[in-house]
């Protein structure tokens, strides 16, 4: 005789104290830059940098948001929802020849869920937060771009987990990505959501219960799809080397095509124009 698993919901959680913002304003992306410098800064991945922030070019294509998990008022966790775009993903890095099969291979377009970041603070709450961040993206996946493929670059000893929780699969062998060995799996929305549906382990039905419930209380969307500063791009740009490795692909480019760059610097005239 078999026992049919207990219904989990939402507000039965344990985390119910977690909140989760996705954003794209000069602030919320501000707070959530703070807590992915000091993460990475202490994992030894990046030397402090004067303004506190961690930028990388890809954070400003269009579409990219970020996630804030929030507990009492205080930032204490991130992740970002990367769209592809002119400045590639974040993981082209090192997997730039996987990715861009990918891309070839993907109508519905490209997509990187990753800079995941607990504050050190409350990493004893890492589980429940990183739960929380997951299943806000992987709603965000499932109700924007269902059948889009996302990348997700996971230690290797993580993959087995991204596997059970997101039906992940490896497409790209463990190799260094900012100072740290990762291997590149892939899945999609619509994947991830059947998946949960099963529900047939503890933390797939938590992830059902935090996927399929209709409105939840501890989720605020507060996009507002304005551009950000340029004077704040410009800074951050500036202390992470992007302007002078954009600098440097704009001269390369003039010297090769200097037509197609004349074209391009045209229909960015025209657009912001009109």
């Amino acid at each position: 005789m078999t026992t049919a698993a207990p219904q989990v919901t939402a507000s039965a959680l344990p985390t119910a104290e977690i909140t989760v913002t996705l954003a794209d304003s000069v602030a919320d992306i501000d707070r959530a830059l703070a807590v992915l410098h000091d993460g990475y800064v202490e994992a030894g991945y990046l030397t402090p940098r004067p303004s506190g922030r961690r930028m990388h070019p890809a954070y400003l294509n269009p579409g990219t948001v970020f996630l804030l998990a929030h507990m009492d008022g205080e930032v204490v966790g991130t992740c970002a929802i990367v769209a592809d775009g002119p400045f590639g993903l974040p993981t082209d890095r090192a997997f730039q020849e996987e990715n861009d099969l990918l891309r070839a291979a993907a109508p519905g377009g490209l997509w990187e869920c990753g800079s995941l970041t607990v504050s050190r603070r409350h990493r004893r709450h890492t589980r429940r937060i990183v739960m929380r961040l997951f299943a806000t993206a992987s709603r965000v996946a499932r109700d924007e771009f269902p059948d889009s493929t996302v990348v997700i670059a996971v230690t290797p000893e993580n993959a087995r987990f991204y596997s059970g929780i997101a039906a992940a699969e490896l497409v790209g062998e463990p190799r260094p990505l900012y100072g740290a060995p990762a291997a590149l799996m892939r899945t999609t929305g619509a994947l991830i959501a059947a998946h949960s549906a099963g529900r047939g382990t503890p933390t797939r039905r938590l992830m059902d219960a935090l996927m399929s419930e209709p409105d939840p209380e501890w989720l605020l969307d507060q996009r507002t799809n304005e551009g950000l500063p340029p004077a704040w791009i410009g800074l951050l740009f500036e202390e992470s080397g992007a302007t002078q490795r954009l600098l440097s692909q704009l001269a390369l480019l003039t010297g090769r095509d200097p037509a197609q760059l004349a074209r391009a610097v045209g229909l960015t005239a025209r657009t912001e124009a009109a």
